[in-house]
């Protein structure tokens, strides 16, 4: 295994190593345009729950995106007030630093916040760290503090919201790279993180291809309509057009 910085015991890591997508799958996702809305109606249309809106984790700096396998990261809540872990000189449990040493460059880290909502699960020396060490970007599902600090730095962030309430000696990460859930949606390591302005889809690994493939096919539909818009189509041809897309996504659907 890694070697880790020591702020969680080593049985804290489930998974040292895990699955990820080849790399030229993660390439085809990222020449997808709008891939966030477009991988999650390929989804959709397979039957896999897997969307996050970003109505509910937004991006911290629109205008970012990622494509990448996932980390995992569980955060629960300490028993006692911050104040006692203070006084007494224990140290922080808070181990996200941990994730970003055991990850490879590309990997989206994945923060499971929920339960200690609105303490921070992240700051921007953390995002800054991941950065420089070859993380794409970082969900958390919770806070994060430090906003005009992550605003700066070239890793894109996706969260529920700002807080200035320190998660040190508020929560302890209990484990990394074991399954999540983050609002409603399972996150196995390795599973593929498709995120933009729009939301975060997670794909899981077994089904990388065959999402891909049908996003591929919806977004060659997508683009004969394009064109036509651009090139000032009359409104006969617009109509047609869009009747034989509508049927052609409800064929796909059912394949």
């Amino acid at each position: 295994m890694k070697e880790m910085v020591g702020i969680l015991k080593g049985d804290k890591v489930r998974k040292a190593e895990i699955p990820r997508p080849s790399k030229q799958l993660v390439d085809r996702f990222q020449k997808l345009p709008d891939r966030g809305g477009l991988v999650a109606r390929a989804m959709d249309s397979l039957g896999i729950s897997g969307t996050i809106p970003a109505a509910v984790l937004n991006p911290i700096s629109p205008g970012g995106s990622v494509v990448g396998p996932a980390l995992t990261v569980r955060n629960i809540p300490e028993r006692e007030v911050p104040y006692r872990y203070w006084e007494r000189g224990d140290r922080t449990l808070l181990g996200e630093r941990e994730a970003f040493f055991l990850a490879e460059p590309g990997d989206v880290v994945v923060i499971d916040g929920a339960s200690v909502y609105p303490a921070s699960c992240l700051g921007s020396m953390s995002v800054t760290l991941a950065g420089r060490l070859g993380v794409a970007g970082i969900i958390v599902s919770g806070a994060v503090t430090g906003v005009s600090g992550i605003r700066a730095t070239n890793t894109p962030v996706w969260a529920r919201g700002g807080t200035t309430i320190t998660g040190h000696h508020r929560l302890e990460t209990i484990e990394i790279n074991g399954p999540i859930g983050i609002e409603n949606i399972r996150v196995d390591p390795g599973d593929l993180v498709v995120a933009d302005d729009s939301g975060i889809s997670v794909v899981p690994l077994a089904w990388v291809e065959k999402v891909l493939e049908r996003a591929e096919k919806m977004a060659q539909r997508g683009a004969r309509f394009k064109t036509l818009l651009k090139e000032g189509a009359d409104r006969e041809t617009l109509r047609k057009e869009l009747a034989d897309e509508m049927v052609a996504l409800m064929e796909s659907s059912v394949k």
